[in-house]
């Protein structure tokens, strides 16, 4: 069982009613073509930081030994394409900001994640997209904001996995 040690005693109801009661309304999902391993790193993640929810869109199912059981006390949406995604999204009141590097077509909203303020944001709910095709051009189109993290080695890109923890981490400590 991957809990806090205080928490081995309790059952899955009730460590997922204490998650809850702590949580912070925001959220993370990921855009689900392969990849397991990177989708139950990113609900681990939401889950090791409060995060209120993880989302994925796909059609496919995934493998959750990746995810060690933490999807058991986390909110976990799936949807089957984008727009339910985005309709869900939207009557939550949540700001949708992408997680996406080379774009230049959506200069006018993207921002370094090094940016001062940039994670003064009320109810995020942070998308990544699949590390061969990146996000859709309809969910960048859709994105109230899009965030990068700017590169300092030689590669262009980080999986799924590490980026969520980096946004993640850098929300919370905001």
């Amino acid at each position: 069982m991957n809990v806090l040690d205080h928490l081995k005693s309790y059952s899955v109801d009730d460590i997922k009613t204490i998650y809850k009661s702590n949580a912070i309304e925001a959220g993370a999902a990921m855009m689900h073509v392969s990849g397991d391993f990177n989708l139950s790193t990113l609900i681990r993640n939401s889950n090791f930081f409060g995060f209120k929810e993880a989302c994925y869109v796909g059609i496919r199912q995934w493998d959750r030994r990746g995810a060690v059981g933490t999807h058991n006390y986390i909110n976990l949406n799936h949807f089957r394409n984008e727009d339910d995604f985005i309709a869900y999204v939207r009557s939550n009141d949540y700001t949708l900001i992408g997680v996406e590097n080379n774009i230049p077509a959506y200069s006018n909203k993207t921002y370094s994640v090094y940016d001062k303020g940039v994670f003064n944001v009320k109810k995020p709910m942070f998308v990544f997209g699949e590390e061969r095709a990146g996000l859709s051009t309809h969910m960048l189109d859709n994105c109230d904001m899009i965030f990068t993290i700017p590169a300092f080695g030689s590669v262009r890109s980080l999986n799924v996995g590490t980026a969520s923890g980096i946004i993640m981490s850098m929300y919370r400590m905001n």
